[in-house]
């Protein structure tokens, strides 16, 4: 099967970031050429007045909180737990699966191709990752079973569900830890192994609150960066949402490991997080860093062109420097750089040829869009635009949206069931 992307304004994202007025041509579930006037395929979308872009990477979510949207907000975090923890025992492996497949329907919306997910009964946000045609790095959520509503030992379950997903063309399996605030040495150290034996990425949340290092502190003595260290946590395969509460010595720390950052900008500030993480001092150390959304508990939304700009504009802020985070390394953070961070670079991240066919076309034909041109399609993207400017979506070369039309699920049928499952939650 070929896919030809006729008449675009290509964002390469290549090592040299060119943007070209080309044709993509797309065969089986890799990207065969790019260049002008190529020949016809079997379809042929036409991208004219478009950005063809690599497809969006989120990389750090909880998909199936998708259900528990606006249940609280304007609270801080440890508020939007206690909320959300009396429903988040209720759910069931339906409610987990529809929950995803409802956040995969919005992404895939919004041009995003690719999540990292975090979470338990993570086969069921696999069954949905397969269903919408998406593609995830699923990292199932290991803590202390005295912390857990999960049934059995999460550690154990954690390795179940890498054992069953290893291999799958569109499901990376992983094992995640909750934080330090939720596990132990011991689950840290039980959760690491699993890993380091099946060979696969790990991701956990850290630093995001100054409670969080500072109960730690008070407990250890030490802050969460450094503590991880001295009990051999850290490494090249770990990623780590958040790091709002980083020190610089922690930043150069991980970046010595070969650690990588999921920036959720949004979710920090609505939560009231306090501090902007250092994602300049970051990137300067050469820290891999991307953007996440979080989930919908504490985003709202999963558009990351909302998060693109938020980004770049808190850091410009923050820093009194317009020229910090321009638009073209913002755009890289939901690119090339979050494909760095998930050590998928080789593969996504950017449209060149051999790479997987992971593609997103948004128009550039609206109010908020007008006038385009080659020279300023980058800042266009970062601050102008919108998930819902999103036309088609490809993962692996397959058409998942075309014409703002799903083609993978019904989704006027996804919606009638999350809305009544969330009632069903919460008594209404």
């Amino acid at each position: 099967m070929s896919l030809l992307l006729q008449g675009g304004l290509v964002v390469t994202q290549d090592a040299g970031r060119r943007v070209l007025p080309a044709d993509v041509l797309v065969e089986g579930d890799r990207i065969a050429a790019v260049g002008e006037s190529l020949a016809s395929a079997d379809e042929i979308i036409d991208c004219r007045g478009c950005a063809v872009l690599p497809g969006l990477i989120n990389a750090h979510q909880h998909v199936a909180n998708t259900l528990l949207r606006g249940i609280a907000d304007d609270v801080p975090l440890e508020e939007m737990l206690a909320r959300s923890f009396p429903l988040d025992a209720k759910f069931t492996r339906r409610d987990v699966q529809l929950g995803a497949l409802l956040g995969c329907v919005e992404m895939i919306r919004s041009g995003t191709t690719s999540f990292q997910d975090l979470f338990y009964w993570e086969d069921e946000v696999a069954r949905a990752v397969r269903e919408s045609g998406m593609r995830g790095f699923l990292s199932w959520v290991t803590l202390d079973e005295s912390y857990t509503t999960q049934h059995g030992n999460p550690v154990r379950n954690a390795e179940a569900f890498v054992t069953k997903h290893k291999g799958d063309s569109l499901v990376t399996p992983g094992v995640g830890v909750q934080g330090v605030y939720a596990a132990s040495e011991e689950t840290f150290r039980a959760a690491r192994e699993v890993a380091d034996r099946h060979g696969v990425r790990m991701h956990i949340h850290l630093s995001e609150t100054r409670k969080e290092v500072y109960d730690h502190v008070a407990k250890t003595g030490q802050r969460p960066a450094e503590w991880l260290e001295g009990i051999g946590f850290l490494h090249d395969r770990l990623n780590v949402a958040h790091g709002v509460w980083l020190t610089l010595n922690e930043v150069r720390l991980l970046a010595r490991r070969g650690v990588s950052v999921a920036h959720c900008p949004v979710s920090n500030m609505k939560l009231a997080s306090g501090g902007v993480a250092p994602v300049p001092e970051m990137l300067q150390a050469g820290v891999a860093v991307a953007l996440g959304t979080d989930s919908a508990l504490s985003n709202n939304t999963a558009d990351l062109f909302a998060e693109m700009k938020t980004a770049s504009l808190l850091h410009k802020a923050m820093r009194w420097d317009a020229g910090v985070l321009p638009a073209q390394r913002t755009l890289d953070l939901v690119t090339i750089d979050a494909a760095r961070a998930l050590g998928v670079s080789s593969t996504l991240g950017s449209i060149e040829v051999g790479k997987r066919a992971d593609l997103a076309v948004v128009s550039l034909r609206r109010p908020h869009t007008t006038p385009f041109y080659p020279a300023n399609v980058i800042s266009h993207l970062v601050y102008s635009s919108r998930g819902s400017d999103v036309q088609a979506t490809i993962v692996d070369g397959r058409v998942l949206m075309a014409g703002g039309v799903l083609r993978t699920v019904d989704e006027g049928t996804v919606i009638e069931r999350a809305q009544e499952t969330a009632k069903e939650l919460l008594g209404a």
